[in-house]
C-alpha cells in the first residue's frame, strides 16, 4: 500500500467531510473493487489489492481540490464510477486513493436529442429520463441499472443498443467529454466529437472525465422476445437473419447454446430442456411479424413481455451481454469467459473451436453493428461508422488452468477470430486501441507526474510507483504502437 500521509487524510477530512472519507472496513474494500473476479487469472492478480482510502466528492470543485491534493503528496489516484466492470479498472495496482464518482450525478438536460450530465449520473436514471423526454439511450452495458456514464465511458464499449447504433466510439454517439486534468492546478479540457475518442475506454488514465454529453436515439416501444429451437444452426440462421433484417427495428439480438439457458434461473420454467434460445428487443409494432417470421422456421416463440416505461423488471437484457456470466458463475464457479468478434465464416469457427476443446466452450453471441473486433475497445476503435452486422460474442469457458485457457486464445488467434482479452487489466493487452499513440500523448499531457491509475496503461513510460514495470514499458513505447 502507499504511504497516504496523515497531513493528506487530514486535508481530505476537512475538505470532504469525515464521512465522504473512508479509511477503513468493508466500505474500503468494496470501493476497491469491481467485477475483476469474473476472470480467475485477475481473481489471483487482483484480490490483495485496495486503496488507502476512498474520497467521495460532491461538487467539481471539491474534485478540483481532491485531485490537487493528491498530486501535491504525490499518491496514486484512480477514479471510480459504480464498479461495475469486469476488468480491474477501479482497482488500485499500488493503493493510494480511489476518488469515488458517485456524487457527481446530475443530469443537466435532455434536449436534442443529446443528453448533457455529470460522468456520475446512472444509465438507469438517464434511460428512465430520456423515454419521459422521447428519447432513449443509444447503447448501454447489461448493468445499465447500476452502471454510471463516466464508468461506461472509460470501462466499457459496447452492449444492448449496438445492433443498430454500434459501441460508443462509433457512429458519432459521443458528441463531448470534459476532462479534469491531474496537476497542480487542475483544468478542464472540452473534448469535441471525434477528438473525445482518445479518452474514451482508458480506465481513467487520461484524466478524470467530469460530463459527458451523448446522443441519444428516438423512443421506441419495444417487446421482449425468446425463440427456441433444438437444432442450433436452424436457431442462428434465422437469428443471424433477424439480426440483418433492416426493416426490424431491434434493441438486442442474443443467442445462447444449451446449457446456458439453464443458468436462468427466473426464466427456465419458458425453456425446453437441451434447447437453444435467442433474445430480441423489437419494436412492438413489429412482433407480430418477427414471431410470425420465427414461426415459420420452425421456432417456437416461449416468452413475450413488454419492455414497460418507465423502465421496470423484468429485463431480458439482465442475462445477456456480461450479465450471461454472472448467471453461469453462479451456478458453476468454475465458469469464466472470453470476448470475441467473430469473422464471416464463423459457422467454420464455431465448429473448429468445439471440435478442439470439446466440452469447454458454450457459445453466447451478440449481434452488433460495425466490427466486432473491437468488443472491449469499442465497436470501432479507430472512430470509423458502423458498416455492416456482425457477430460477437462472450462464450462461456470451463476453465481449468491459465495454461489451458492460453492454449484457447492461441487457437482462437489461429482461427481468426478477435479477442479482446478479459483477463488482463492492463489496457492494451485487453483490446486493439489503433489510437494508442493518441492516448498515450493525451495521458502526458494531463497527467505529468504519472499517478492516474498507474499500471494500467502498459506501454505509457512513466510509473512512479514501479521502476521495472517502468522500463519495460519504456521500452515497449520505443519498439513503436502497441
Amino acid at each position: 500500500m502507499t504511504n497516504v500521509t496523515e497531513t493528506l487524510r487530514t486535508e481530505l477530512r476537512a475538505l470532504l467531510g469525515a464521512e465522504h472519507v473512508i479509511e477503513s472496513g468493508d466500505s474500503l474494500e468494496t470501493l476497491s473493487k469491481d467485477y475483476y473476479w469474473y476472470s480467475p487469472v485477475l481473481k489471483r492478480q487482483l484480490d490483495d489489492k485496495r486503496a488507502d482510502l476512498v474520497a467521495r466528492p460532491g461538487t467539481i470543485e471539491e474534485l478540483r481540490q481532491v485531485i490537487a491534493a493528491c498530486f501535491q503528496a504525490g499518491v496514486p489516484i484512480v477514479p471510480r464510477g459504480a464498479g461495475t466492470g469486469n476488468y480491474g479498472q477501479c482497482v488500485p495496482i499500488y493503493g493510494g486513493v480511489v476518488i469515488d464518482l458517485a456524487r457527481l450525478d446530475k443530469i443537466h438536460s435532455v434536449a436534442g436529442g443529446v443528453v448533457h450530465a455529470e460522468a456520475g449520473a446512472r444509465l438507469g436514471t438517464i434511460e428512465t429520463v430520456a423515454r419521459a423526454a422521447g428519447w432513449e439511450l443509444r447503447c448501454l452495458p447489461s448493468t445499465w441499472m447500476k452502471s454510471s456514464l463516466g464508468g461506461f465511458f472509460c470501462g466499457g464499449s459496447g452492449g444492448i443498443g449496438s445492433i443498430t447504433w454500434g459501441g460508443i466510439n462509433a457512429n458519432d454517439n459521443v458528441k463531448s467529454v470534459t476532462i479534469m486534468t491531474c496537476e497542480a492546478e487542475p483544468k478542464l479540457i472540452r473534448l469535441e466529437e471525434r477528438d473525445s475518442l482518445k479518452a474514451l475506454h482508458a480506465y481513467g488514465t487520461t484524466g478524470f472525465m467530469v460530463e459527458i454529453e451523448m446522443r441519444l436515439a428516438p423512443k421506441v416501444d419495444y417487446d421482449q422476445l425468446i425463440f427456441s429451437a433444438a437444432d442450433w444452426d436452424t436457431l442462428l440462421t434465422w437469428t443471424d437473419g433477424a439480426a440483418r433484417n433492416g426493416e426490424w427495428s431491434k434493441r438486442l439480438v442474443t443467442q445462447f447454446q444449451w446449457p446456458t439457458p439453464s443458468f436462468f434461473k427466473p426464466l427456465v420454467k419458458y425453456f425446453k430442456p437441451g434447447e437453444h434460445v435467442s433474445f430480441l428487443l423489437v419494436a412492438r409494432e413489429q412482433a407480430d411479424a418477427v414471431i410470425a417470421a420465427a414461426t415459420a422456421a420452425g421456432l417456437a416463440c416461449v416468452y413475450r413481455q413488454p419492455l414497460s416505461d418507465p423502465p421496470k423488471p423484468p429485463f431480458i437484457t439482465d442475462f445477456t451481454w456480461n450479465h450471461t456470466t454472472l448467471w453461469a458463475m453462479k451456478t458453476d464457479p468454475s465458469i469464466t469467459y472470453l470476448q470475441a468478434g467473430f469473422a464471416t465464416n464463423f459457422r467454420e469457427q464455431f465448429a473448429e473451436l468445439h471440435r478442439r476443446f470439446p466440452g469447454e466452450i458454450l457459445l453466447h453471441l451478440e449481434w452488433v453493428a460495425g466490427s466486432p473486433k473491437m468488443m472491449r475497445g469499442g465497436a470501432n476503435g479507430a472512430g470509423e461508422l458502423p458498416s455492416g452486422i456482425t457477430v460477437g460474442g462472450i462464450p462461456l469457458i470451463y476453465f481449468k488452468t491459465e495454461e489451458r485457457l492460453n492454449e484457447i486464445l492461441r487457437a482462437c488467434a489461429e482461427l481468426g477470430v478477435g479477442i479482446a482479452n478479459p483477463h488482463t487489466y492492463r489496457l492494451e493487452e485487453g483490446g486493439r486501441h489503433p489510437n494508442i499513440a493518441d492516448k498515450r500523448a493525451f495521458k502526458s499531457e494531463v497527467d505529468p507526474r504519472g499517478l492516474l491509475n498507474p499500471g494500467k496503461m502498459k506501454s505509457y513510460p512513466h510509473n512512479p510507483f514501479d521502476s521495472v514495470e517502468s522500463a519495460a514499458a519504456a521500452a515497449a513505447l520505443a519498439a513503436g504502437p502497441a
